[in-house]
């Protein structure tokens, strides 16, 4: 996901909002919205609420819960931390998805390119300690690390071209546009067909191109007890 920077703290306990590089495109947003029922199921999972803002760059990680029948409620950056709070507590399992960093996941781009907030962020982990976690953005095995909190957790992952420019790695933006949703479509399968334990290294098998991108971001999945 987009690596961002923290740019600025509040001193009245307000999270702080980050700062993106690039400009993006209009987004429209939704409060909260229940997903269709759909054809995939899972073993592991009974209900899960989804934390994912309306954002372009992100769009492609819909696919980790756009089929699934066992969502209950979806999180945006429209609903107030109070809608945060009650979804986590409501539900065992949470699955976050989004730009990102060590301090919590983020909403979107405001008119000054700073995102509006950061919707899950230490505030939270009282609620999200208890709970199966996926948290799929940058640098999210550091908050998980950091909180102690368990399940599945993306490290950095690059979907944009200039991240693979600072991680120095060689690719194209054609080749991570395709890569991308192959890699979102993978995920979404091991979720639901494996363990949270096992998709590290089930995602690792799952790389058929071997390329630097793809054995980066294969290889930036952890599993946390």
């Amino acid at each position: 996901m987009l690596q961002i920077a923290i740019n600025r703290a509040s001193k009245t306990g307000t999270p702080p909002t980050c700062r993106q590089s690039s400009i993006m495109g209009d987004v429209r947003t939704i409060i909260c919205w229940q997903l269709q029922k759909s054809n995939i199921k899972s073993q592991y999972f009974t209900l899960m609420t989804i934390i994912h803002a309306n954002d372009p760059t992100t769009r492609f990680l819909s696919l980790l819960y756009n089929q699934r029948e066992d969502i209950k409620a979806r999180i945006t950056e429209k609903s107030t931390n109070m809608d945060v709070i009650r979804a986590i507590r409501g539900d065992d399992t949470i699955m976050m998805l989004g730009h990102g960093s060590e301090a919590g996941l983020c909403t979107i781009l405001d008119e000054n390119l700073d995102f509006e907030r950061l919707i899950v962020n230490s505030g939270h982990v009282q609620f999200l300690r208890g709970k199966t976690c996926i948290g799929i953005w940058c640098k999210a095995d550091k908050f998980a690390k950091d909180y102690n909190l368990h399940g599945l957790f993306s490290g950095m992952i690059i979907s944009e071209l200039y991240e693979a420019s600072k991680e120095h790695v060689a690719t194209t933006k054609e080749e991570i546009d395709r890569e991308m949703v192959k890699f979102a479509s993978r995920l979404r399968d091991c979720i639901s067909q494996h363990a949270l334990k096992d998709v590290p290294a089930r995602m690792r098998e799952l790389d058929d191109v071997g390329s630097e991108l793809t054995q980066y971001n294969y290889n930036n999945l952890y599993y946390f007890e």
